[in-house]
């Protein structure tokens, strides 16, 4: 069992984040889209996490959203379509994601917006938990942006006495024997 648990999720999808919260995250996805001067169409949010922070990022550029489909076979949930908003061939998206450990989920998106004729821009995170997900997408062509690494969380845990030195070490740890 992983000795820490990150949720980034609104309430309708199993997670604590209020309206305000899915505010102030993607105002700072938008502020590290605009520092990193991301050119791109359209936006889509990683089916389920990433949709409430694409939906306001969509707002904040004045960019379309289009949503992503997402449906389980055999257990075993998979996005499989593009199934709404308007795009056009060879318009660039952006994906955006709560966090990133490994890349499946964003190479499943990355897939559909391709077979649906888009170029994919690059994908945006909160937090990238350092377990190989950006080398995964770079090894793959993908650029991937991360406002946070774990590890600079959890040194701010750590000053702001949120969690012990102890217990950050115990994650550092973890996550290197888990990359």
């Amino acid at each position: 069992m992983p000795p820490i648990y990150i949720t980034l999720r609104v309430p309708d999808n199993g997670g604590p984040l209020s309206l305000t919260h899915v505010e102030t995250v993607s105002r700072a996805l938008y502020d590290l889209i605009e520092r990193e001067k991301i050119v791109f169409d359209l936006i889509a949010g990683i089916p389920r996490a990433g949709e409430p922070f694409a939906k306001v990022v969509a707002k904040l550029s004045e960019k379309s959203l289009i949503k992503l489909g997402k449906k389980e076979e055999s257990g075993i949930r998979k996005i499989d379509s593009v199934i709404s908003g308007e795009h056009q061939y060879g318009q660039r998206v952006l994906l955006i994601d709560d966090l990133i450990t490994q890349a499946d989920t964003k190479k499943e998106a990355i897939a559909v917006c391709e077979e649906a004729g888009l170029v994919v821009a690059a994908v945006v995170v909160l937090v990238d938990r350092e377990q190989g997900g950006p080398e995964e997408l770079k090894e793959a062509g993908y650029s991937l942006y991360a406002v946070f690494p774990l590890s600079q969380l959890l040194d701010y845990y750590v000053e702001a006495d949120l969690i012990t030195p102890e217990k950050r070490d115990e994650v550092k740890e973890y996550v290197a024997a888990n990359r």
